[in-house]
């Protein structure tokens, strides 16, 4: 007879640096510490081993969390080790080929950090590799379990506001994928995951590296729903006011300030509405939410919100703001396209080339 709640081992691929985040546009962040956290919270996990191309690094973390295996080569640890989870906190050009690995070795469960894929052949390797395999994939959209988001959802879907219109964003100084890619896959789940019909993508290139790719200086995404609401996701600058974002309806709105505050507007006036993180738990339930999807799929149960099967979505919908950058054209969804390379990449390798033709 099966366990009723059998436990599984993880490990962690890419811990991350051995001291504080540096908290830049540019890298130098330590995921894996967070994910690490997150496993040897929950009772049914064991953590077992850790992979990292930086010894020293791996040394730290190794100490930091009293793990006995770690790899300098993520394939050996797979292969040696033979996790039952495994979480991948590499930056976004190293997942697919890890994905696929993780999922031959025998892997039943993956945690990966977003920007999920680097392109969207990555995307349909993936998702071959599931359906072939069986692996469970989950993305980290964690924002999807904080209670200020799930309620600014219901707000925005019963007609407090309306009809939806828009969701908006800006994002000052970032990007549309190492940050930009949580408000994407944000103003999906307000619309309820509904299809996306089309995106519109520009970016402004220059020199900026960063997570191991070319980066944008600014970005904007502009894309349909299938109800006809809309969604506007500014890379680069800020919305005035301080607002996260805002909710459009057709009779009223509501502002979304920092991740924990919401302000409501409609004809019986204006409320708040606060979800201070101490009254249930801040970002370590948001993560424990996530691995306790991603166990309870392993299990046998079905995919949560932020699996594969959904957050794909989000994945392609990310990408095709790029690919629309790069055609200079609107791009209709699904996504038809093979292109193999980050796509920021292609727009500054043409940029690269025209300056080298004007000089």
């Amino acid at each position: 007879m099966a366990q009723a709640n059998p436990t599984y081992t993880a490990a962690v691929i890419g811990v991350g640096k051995a001291g504080q985040d540096t908290g830049t546009r540019t890298g130098g962040f330590r995921i894996g510490y967070t994910h690490a956290e997150t496993f040897k919270r929950n009772p049914r996990i064991q953590l077992t081993a850790c992979a990292d191309i930086n010894a020293d690094n791996l040394r730290a973390f190794m100490n930091r969390f009293g793990v006995s295996h770690g790899f300098t080569e993520y394939e050996a640890m797979l292969h040696e080790v033979k996790p039952d989870l495994v979480s991948i906190g590499t930056y976004v050009g190293w997942h697919r080929p890890m994905i696929e690995k993780a999922a031959e070795a025998g892997v039943k469960g993956i945690l990966c950090e977003k920007p999920f894929v680097a392109s969207p052949a990555d995307l349909k390797a993936v998702q071959r590799i599931a359906q072939t395999t069986g692996v469970k994939i989950v993305v980290a959209h964690i924002r999807r379990y904080l209670p200020a988001f799930a309620r600014a959802r219901q707000l925005y879907n019963d007609g407090t506001i309306g009809r939806p219109v828009m969701c908006v964003a800006g994002i000052e100084g970032w990007d549309l994928s190492e940050w930009g890619s949580h408000w994407l896959d944000m103003f999906r789940f307000f619309h309820n995951d509904q299809p996306v019909k089309w995106v519109f993508g520009q970016l402004r290139v220059r020199d900026t590296r960063g997570f191991g790719h070319a980066m944008e200086d600014h970005g904007v995404a502009y894309f349909e729903f299938e109800n006809g609401g809309k969604g506007l996701v500014d890379g680069g600058r800020g919305l005035n006011g301080g607002m996260t974002m805002a909710l459009l309806g057709t009779q009223g709105s509501i502002r979304v300030l920092g991740e924990d505050t919401l302000v409501i507007q409609n004809a019986a006036g204006q409320c708040e509405e606060r979800f201070p993180a101490e009254q249930f738990g801040g970002w370590t339930y948001a993560w424990d939410c996530l691995l306790n999807d991603l166990i309870q799929w392993v299990d046998g149960g079905d995919a949560p919100m932020t699996g594969l099967p959904n957050v794909s979505r989000s994945a392609e919908l990310n990408l095709a703001a790029y690919i629309s950058a790069v055609r200079g054209d609107r791009v209709d969804l699904p996504l038809e396209d093979d292109t193999d390379e980050w796509p920021v990449e292609i727009v500054a390798r043409r940029r690269a080339q025209a300056l080298d033709v004007r000089s």
